[in-house]
């Protein structure tokens, strides 16, 4: 049987409402009494009973086929039919034997008789499936037709057989609330499916012809074999229960195949429990478990369970591999890793603040990727611990980045060192930490490149030094959290720097929170479309912005002070809007504008220090 057939056979909840019981619920507390069943044989005739001598010894069960909608039904009983059977006098290979020789269930059964060697070969076909699910009334309805064909191609036996079973209501016997814990995890349909499977598989194989075997006392018996692993992965210390219920008074024996044996203590007549803790040592996925009972003879009758196979896992995960950083915005964090296609795994994602008091946050995800939604804040650090998680919930190694939180979405960073000097790429940034900055030599920021410029930063500017901005820029010294301005100065009050700020370039450039002391020309604009937001300028030698060619230039928010050649000067065709801003103790203009195109001013305040407040055309709003 491949191997989706087999976690389809030991995913759900088998045989377990079965007997004695039929479970019922749609919250994980099952409901059990004691189930009404309705067998129906369908087979036409009385068969001719066969001969001992002609009863096969050495049978095989092919995969059975389905015309039903249940894709798992016929996986389901034919697993069951091989348990049942394997109590009996036969000598039966097992179903993962035969399909290795038959996988694709196309040998007829004489060929498949012929290819393993056995005297006969169970086929069959799943003819009927219907279930029916309300409140506290179930009823599932499972029909099979089924042969038995000898090597030789002779039909030795058949039977077809339906079954109705139909359950509700409470128990809370010993029996009852361990089926309880067995299931509680299932779905409730396929347990139902289970059940009436199990209870056909049982009436099927009590009809079986079966060859002699030892005459002798009778073999102890079993109704049936449950545990509560199923679907889960087990790791040290976890508890895993199990049961056996049969015939009292004997000796239970519990395998867990690979694993050891394990005793049962009978609870009440005839209901064995006990509880495993799961060793440290143990691993390994679905494993097989087996009960017995054996009586004072030493007479042994044993039952796979058909709860489901058991799974352990004690090691941890391979570690989280090339963990980065997407983006971080105020809005929302990226981060990804490399993904491990060898481990079924789950990613526990943990977020703490490196410089504040922000709690610790949670995320999981069986995604190699997560975006963390938030109100974060600009310009602060965050650091992320990601971690794998197996089935059995056990924990890698911890894998840890951290990353400053961006107003924008930005790719990968360098921040830059305190001494600036020469040409630069890519995406740099002057940072808080570095601050103070000192302009060495003259600095450009090359066409490809972005400048970013954190809260709070201090560039210094050597006499006759400047920077030259061609790419991107980003100043952010007013944020809606952060009103902090950043400051360029010249490094001597005595011999100002000619020129602080250069804006040669087309591409998006605004300029947050910045403060102008002691320049030449503070800001020199060239070409583009640069916003200005909190703009202050004291004491420029010379002027705190020129604007030159077909710069269109918006400045909100500013305060210009103490420019000895205007404040703005405007020349070609550029363009200027300004909007709440003050000049004064300019001379001999606040603005002077030879542009061909007016000055569009809007709440503007220009004081009495110059004759003239603007030289040039002025619009007002």
């Amino acid at each position: 049987m491949n191997s989706i057939k087999i976690k389809l056979l030991f995913s759900a909840v088998i045989a377990i409402t079965l007997l004695a019981s039929c479970s019922i619920s749609t919250k994980g507390t099952i409901a059990i009494t004691s189930p009404i069943r309705t067998l129906e044989n369908m087979t036409s005739g009385e068969q001719e009973k066969l001969k001992t001598s002609d009863i096969p010894k050495l049978i095989a069960i092919a995969q059975l086929s389905n015309s039903t909608e249940s894709i798992e039904a016929s996986s389901v009983l034919r697993e069951i039919l091989q348990s049942h059977l394997s109590n009996k006098n036969f000598q039966l290979v097992h179903t993962k034997e035969v399909d290795l020789k038959d996988s694709d269930n196309k040998l007829t059964p004489q060929q498949l008789a012929q290819t393993l060697g056995v005297d006969a070969v169970v086929i069959g076909e799943v003819i009927e499936y219907e279930r029916f699910y309300a409140g506290i009334y179930a009823h599932i309805k499972l029909g099979v037709d089924i042969e038995l064909i000898s090597k030789d191609g002779k039909t030795l036996w058949q039977k077809k057989e339906v079954i109705t079973s139909r359950a509700g209501g409470v128990s809370t016997t010993i029996w009852g609330i361990l089926l309880n814990a067995a299931l509680a995890a299932q779905h409730l349909e396929d347990k139902n499916l289970f059940a009436a499977a199990d209870e056909l598989g049982r009436s099927i194989a009590d009809d079986f012809p079966e060859p002699a075997g030892f005459i002798g006392t009778t073999l102890p018996t079993i109704d049936m074999v449950i545990h509560d692993g199923a679907n889960k992965w087990l790791k040290y210390n976890d508890n895993l229960t199990v049961g056996i219920k049969g015939q009292a008074g004997l000796r239970a024996v519990l395998d867990i195949e690979g694993i050891g044996s394990f005793d049962l203590k009978e609870q009440e007549s005839g209901v064995y429990k006990t509880d495993i803790i799961v060793d440290k040592r143990w691993n390994g996925g679905q494993k097989v478990i087996t009960g017995k009972l054996i009586d004072n003879s030493g007479q042994i009758t044993q039952m796979i369970s058909t709860t489901g196979l058991v799974n352990f896992d004690n090691l941890k995960p391979t570690n989280v591999n090339q963990l980065k950083v997407d983006f971080a915005t105020i809005d929302e964090i990226k981060l990804s890793w490399r993904s491990n296609n060898q481990e079924q795994v789950k990613y526990k994602v943990l977020m703490t603040s490196l410089d504040s008091n922000l709690a610790e946050t949670t995320n999981i995800t069986k995604e190699t990727d997560i975006i963390i939604k938030g109100d974060f804040e600009a310009f602060k650090t965050l650091e992320f611990t990601v971690i794998a998680l197996d089935q059995a919930e056990n924990e890698s190694a911890k894998t840890v980045i951290s990353t400053k939180v961006y107003p924008i979405k930005l790719a990968t960073t360098t921040t830059l060192s305190s001494t600036l000097s020469g040409s630069y790429q890519g995406i740099n940034v002057l940072s808080k930490d570095n601050s103070p900055y000192i302009v060495a030599s003259n600095t450009i920021f090359t066409e490809g490149s972005t400048l970013i410029i954190e809260p709070e930063v201090k560039v210094k500017f050597k006499q006759g030094t400047g920077i030259t901005v061609q790419g991107l820029a980003y100043l952010w010294g007013t944020t809606k959290q952060l009103p902090k301005s950043i400051v360029f100065e010249s490094e001597s009050t005595q011999s100002p720097a000619k020129k602080f700020l250069t804006l040669d370039s087309s591409k998006t450039i605004e300029i947050n929170g910045l403060h102008l002391k002691n320049s030449g020309v503070a800001i020199e604009i060239k070409s583009g479309a640069p916003r200005f937001n909190h703009l202050y300028s004291d004491n420029a030698k010379y002027s705190a912005l020129t604007i030159y060619g077909q710069a269109n230039v918006k400045i909100k928010n500013c305060q210009l002070n103490g420019s000895s050649t205007s404040a703005i000067v405007l020349s070609g065709r550029s363009r200027l809007a300004l909007n709440d801003c003050k000049f004064t103790n300019n001379q001999p203009f606040h603005i002077q504008n030879s542009s061909a195109f007016s000055v569009i001013a809007n709440d503007v305040i220009f004081d009495k220090s110059t004759k003239m407040p603007v030289l040039g055309k002025l619009e007002t709003n």
